[in-house]
């Protein structure tokens, strides 16, 4: 689960049980936003890790490592 702002994400584990409890008042319509949402964060935090090794390996290229 990823839950703050953008430069604070956190990304937090919990348990099914607190997961059900979580999206058990949602409607259908709620929870499918809810899952999309946390999808697309995860799609942004990979983006931002393989950006961030590119740009490491680019700067131990550019040392001649």
């Amino acid at each position: 689960m990823f839950f703050g702002k953008r430069e604070k994400d956190k990304d937090v584990r919990i348990t099914e049980s607190q997961y059900k409890s979580l999206v058990g008042g949602m409607s259908k319509k709620e929870r499918k936003d809810f899952e999309r949402k946390q999808k697309e964060f995860r799609r942004d935090r990979e983006d931002d890790r393989l950006e961030a090794w590119l740009d490491f390996e680019d700067d131990m290229d550019d040392m001649g490592w």
